[in-house]
């Protein structure tokens, strides 16, 4: 199922590290989404939210200044875009374009070994993506075909793909954001202010959602536990330190969780806790990762 990543893993696995374990969370843990990446989509969108605030806020006095509500909206998707750059999803999105119009150019080279690449790429977000079984599947298929020269299936392939590397949890919300901004400057034109008002208070909801709630830290309990329980049977020491970042970061989404998901999520940390007390059974611990994991794709 994952045999690339596990046959990456065990290679690299089974070179002498330091005993330190702060160095194994170095090299591990930052692979997929990471902390930095969670901090810099926070501090882009809670500027975005303050300036939607602030265009609101303008759109609220009697006297309307439509060039200074505009400023505002403009900041807004500045710092969406930028935000944006730091979901794991984007960088994979714009290497696939890049090899489309490689290929495009020039449609008589092997990209076989330029797409083994992708799919490693693609394989460190794993955890968050939904349709990644499906990706991986169309990914082999066309390395076997460019080796052949079969560049047009491939471009069909990666076309498709492309469409399926999203991390909805991430990107959602700051693209329902951009789509309701751009909503509001189009009414603000038109001089439709209280439809421009409307759009900027539906832009909140996804605005706050992954500015202030739990949306970031669960993308990290997913990637983390989906690399708890590929890393299990081939060092489980590696799995533990896992298995502990998601704890770390379950215990976060809790704190900050909406009404909807709490009771969900409070229900896989204790499950995730559970795992600890019986590490080293196999069946059970794979089980239990599975069930989690399995969970954790249906919040929102």
């Amino acid at each position: 199922m994952y045999r690339l990543f596990v046959l990456i893993l065990a290679v690299i696995v089974f070179i002498p590290l330091k005993s330190n374990s702060e160095v194994v969370s170095r090299i591990y843990l930052n692979e997929g989404i990471t902390e930095n990446q969670v901090y810099n989509i926070r501090l882009y969108s809670t500027r975005a939210l303050n300036l939607v605030l602030d265009a609101y806020s303008s759109l609220n006095k009697k006297r309307i200044i439509r060039k200074e509500t505009y400023t505002y909206l403009d900041a807004s998707l500045f710092f969406l875009n930028e935000a944006q750059q730091f979901s794991p999803s984007y960088i994979v999105y714009r290497q696939i374009e890049a090899m489309e119009k490689r290929i495009q150019l020039y449609p008589d080279e092997d990209y076989s070994e330029d797409l083994k690449t992708l799919l490693i790429y693609i394989e460190e977000i794993s955890g968050n993506l939904s349709d990644y079984e499906y990706i991986r599947t169309k990914l082999e298929e066309s390395i076997k075909k460019s080796a052949f020269l079969e560049n047009q299936s491939v471009l069909d392939a990666l076309e498709i793909i492309k469409e399926k590397v999203k991390i909805s949890i991430i990107d959602d919300p700051l693209n329902e954001a951009k789509n309701l901004i751009g909503i509001a400057k189009d009414h603000l034109k038109a001089r439709e202010y209280k439809k421009s008002k409307q759009a900027l208070e539906l832009a909140l909801d996804p605005l706050i959602k992954i500015s202030s709630r739990e949306n970031l830290y669960i993308a990290l309990v997913r990637e983390y536990l989906h690399k708890s329980r590929i890393t299990y049977t081939i060092n489980k020491r590696l799995s533990l330190r896992y298995l502990e970042a998601s704890l770390y970061s379950i215990n976060k989404a809790f704190f900050v969780s909406t009404r909807e998901n709490k009771d969900t999520i409070k229900n896989i940390r204790e499950e995730i806790r559970l795992i600890f007390k019986n590490f080293y059974d196999e069946k059970n611990t794979e089980q239990k990762l599975d069930d989690i994991i399995k969970t954790l794709k249906n919040i929102k």
